[in-house]
């Protein structure tokens, strides 16, 4: 519920405090870069101590404590300095929260069995955008009524607030506490390891490229709603909530079919993904966006809950941390350069050829998917991967 009140509006809250097109596309540039940097080292971590749990409390901690600082930003800095700091606060945020999901992943996968993965995750994805259909749009009222950047700063401090209190809730959840292991980490062989896992592999090159289509005009959309279609803060986050509750119902219906037709069928519904920026183009009045807010929603389900999915069957039990730090590594070097390319090409082009190169690279990540990577053997495939990264890892 936390996030409903800062993810759909600190692109707003930057905009207000006179960010440029270029500084958008760098926060959203370093955000996926630091993922690069800290996912790897937050694996490492959750293995040595063998506390997952209490490494990602930690890491969740600091990351909500970032929220704090981007509320504090106009009152200690002017102008662009209080851009700045926004900007480098919300880097924080997002390197701090990838540090720790690698360990939270682990303990995802320990409480989970694999059979009921699809419809334990249908149903969290579901009372979590539920808690989201309440949040974004008071946190829209709270903008109105308070003004700007007034409104974003509340939002901001009743997010750390709401954070705090899960944080505490997940601190009650039972933890399997590993052995400490002092591995001594060589890079180079463990991206060996993993690269003799086929399906793993090559959901990791689809998705990469897919994940670079989405980061060059993704986070414009927002932008181009307030600059060309002229939308005030309240329509955009009722476009929001429309787009949540719609979820809801989609998260409802393909979680009973993700465990009965398997995870690429699932994710089957991601086919409409690339066709959501282009949609935007055409978008002079608030249903609009509205109706292409619902048909995002149910298409993003799909594949959402299909590709997590996909990576916990693709991955190993053991060492399972460091497979998705190389996942989101990987990932996040690659999406770095979207907002980079795309926000350069914004000031010079304009939105309609920014708009139309996110759609290719989402089509051409969608089709590799789909033609290289099948239904993964979980047990084979864990079994295997397993044995050749102790012996990558071996002291």
């Amino acid at each position: 519920m936390a996030t409903g009140f800062v993810d759909p509006y600190y692109t707003l809250y930057m905009l207000n405090l006179h960010a440029s097109n270029a500084q958008i596309g760098l926060v959203n540039a370093l955000s996926q870069f630091s993922g690069a940097v800290t996912a790897i080292p937050g694996a490492l971590l959750a293995e040595r101590s063998g506390r997952y749990k209490q490494v990602w409390l930690v890491a969740g901690f600091l990351s909500r404590a970032m929220w704090l600082v981007m509320l504090v930003a106009p009152w200690v800095l002017r102008d662009s300095g209080a851009v700045w700091l926004v900007l480098a606060a919300w880097v924080a945020f997002t390197a701090i929260t990838i540090f720790g999901t690698p360990a939270w992943a682990a303990v995802t996968a320990d409480l989970v069995p694999a059979k009921v993965r699809g419809s334990y995750f249908a149903s969290r994805n579901m009372i979590m955008h539920l808690a989201q259909l309440l949040a974004i749009p008071v946190a829209g009222l709270f903008v109105s009524k308070i003004g700007e950047p007034g409104g974003y700063q509340a939002n901001l401090g009743f997010a750390f607030a709401l954070g705090m209190i899960s944080l505490y809730l997940f601190r009650q959840l039972p933890e399997h506490v590993s052995a400490p292991q002092a591995i001594h980490h060589n890079l180079r062989q463990t991206f060996h390891a993993a690269m003799r896992m086929p399906t793993f592999v090559h959901f990791l090159t689809a998705h990469s490229i897919f994940h670079l289509g989405v980061m060059i005009g993704g986070p414009f959309i927002n932008v181009y709603m307030v600059q060309e279609a002229g939308f005030n803060v309240s329509t955009i986050g009722f476009s929001t909530t429309v787009g949540v509750f719609a979820s809801l119902i989609g998260m409802r219906m393909l979680g009973r079919l993700h465990d009965r037709h398997g995870i690429i069928w699932t994710m089957r519904f991601g086919l409409g993904v690339p066709l959501i920026p282009v949609a935007y183009l055409w978008v002079n009045q608030p249903w609009q966006a509205y109706v292409i807010s619902v048909l995002s929603a149910f298409t993003w389900a799909g594949y959402n809950l299909g590709a997590f999915n996909l990576l916990l069957a693709s991955t190993p039990d053991e060492h399972r941390p460091h497979y998705i730090a190389i996942h989101t590594t990987v990932v996040s070097v690659v999406g770095a350069m979207g907002p980079i390319l795309g926000g350069g090409l914004l000031d010079a082009v304009g939105y309609r050829p920014v708009f139309g190169l996110s759609f290719v690279g989402r089509a051409l990540g969608l089709v590799l998917l789909f033609v290289l990577v099948h239904e993964p053997e979980a047990a084979d495939d864990a079994s295997v991967a397993g044995a050749d990264l102790d012996e990558a890892l071996t002291p």
